[in-house]
């Protein structure tokens, strides 16, 4: 395993300093480019990087966390080979896709287990997330859509994906604003979180709403408090006053259309096709590379709005078990080691996708985009704080 370093002794050369650049263009790409494939290229030198110093991390595999991962990965992938039609280009796209996902949960968790992610990770997200708001606040201001709603740059071209990555920046940037004392923070930080609230708002994302509101309430009650259960109790509380509300207003007539202006934008009839064809193979599923567009009328609506039914569409219930699992061994490290602030970073990231996924969401095995600000990066992170516990706890934490 990599011993831990302080940061003046890390030269431009050491192993971790690049995986961490990695990262963060991984990341930054998302932001910047439109195409998947033109972002996907840091991705990929990252898992070269991974690949030739596999000796330097492989004693991950010691711990149970990451067979869980190495489970839901390989599985989710394996089920492109009953996919309908098989398409043999496809099934590799998706193993290569299954590969670098893996491998860049292990770098973000290695680098969690160096102090990389403390140092500058979330200074490097909360810049780049403010500069592209920015932008993105200016467009929405200049060119005045038609549907009145702001969309993000590069592959956040939607405004629901948009909103829920920005709530991930805020996430970032609400840490730098209660930690660093640094006059130029003092600064970035709030005007991060100022772009990052105007952003999510004007998506009009109902989803986004809610969920960020949760992740950015989870992040601070844990920021305020060393003790897990406190936290937890007011999550519990807050999810159930909150849930019932929104139950309350949604049911109300008077309240409903201000609630869901648009109605369900056709998630119960998607919900209810994708149900259907789940049941022809629930425990396997149907494949990842299996169609699951629905036609609704004359649309054609894609993908199932609901992570957790595409996992059962895609894998069926063996992939949803998995997933359930392995967000469970998420939430457990991050609570074992609660009074680390990449765990209280981790817990409200998973809150925050763990709800937006409810109404959200299809792809876990994909090429670098949303679903690796919202899953993978806090299971990377939680991995590491496994990681550091079960091999060597011994290691001092930077």
């Amino acid at each position: 395993m990599s011993q831990a370093r302080p940061f003046f002794k890390q030269l431009p050369g050491d192993r971790i300093y690049w995986m961490g650049v990695l990262i963060v263009l991984c990341f930054v790409s998302v932001f910047l480019f439109r195409s998947q494939s033109a972002a996907s290229y840091p991705t990929y030198l990252l898992a070269i990087l991974m690949l030739f110093t596999a000796k330097q991390w492989a004693d991950v595999f010691q711990t149970q966390f990451v067979r869980w991962i190495a489970a839901l990965t390989l599985w989710l992938c394996a089920s492109a080979l009953w996919s309908d039609p098989f398409v043999w280009q496809d099934a590799l796209s998706v193993w290569i896709r299954g590969v670098l996902v893996f491998l860049f949960v292990v770098a973000v968790a290695e680098c969690q287990l160096r102090g990389q992610m403390q140092r500058w990770m979330s200074k490097a997200v909360a810049l780049v997330g403010a500069a592209v708001m920015a932008v993105a606040l200016v467009n929405f201001l200049v060119t005045d859509p038609a549907d009145g709603r702001l969309n993000g740059m590069g592959q956040l071209d939607t405004h629901i994906i948009a909103a829920l990555v920005f709530g991930v920046v805020l996430i970032f940037a609400l840490r730098l604003v209660l930690g660093e004392k640094g006059m130029m923070w003092r600064w970035c930080a709030p005007a991060a979180v100022v772009l990052a609230v105007i952003c999510i708002a004007l998506s009009d994302s109902r989803t986004a709403w809610v969920s960020v509101a949760l992740g950015v309430v989870t992040y601070i009650l844990a920021a305020k408090t060393n003790d897990a259960r406190q936290l937890l109790l007011a999550i519990t509380a807050i999810g159930v006053i909150g849930g019932g509300l929104l139950l309350v207003l949604v049911v109300n007539d008077a309240t409903r259309e201000v609630i869901l202006p648009r109605g369900d934008s056709f998630r119960l009839a998607i919900w209810s096709e994708i149900l259907q064809r789940y049941f022809d193979a629930p425990f396997v599923g149907l494949g990842i590379t299996t169609s699951d567009d629905v036609v609704v009328g004359s649309v054609t609506l894609e993908h199932a709005h609901n992570l957790y039914l595409s996992l059962l569409h895609q894998g069926g219930a063996v992939a949803l078990v998995l997933y359930l699992v392995t967000i469970g061994y998420a939430f457990r490290a991050a609570i074992v080691h609660f009074v680390h602030e990449d765990a209280k970073v981790a817990i409200a990231l998973l809150v925050l996708a763990s709800s937006a996924f409810a109404l959200d969401g299809h792809e876990l095995i994909d090429k670098v985009g949303e679903a690796w600000f919202l899953v993978w990066l806090p299971i990377g992170i939680c991995l590491g704080l496994n990681w550091a516990h079960s091999i060597q706890p011994e290691i001092e934490e930077v």
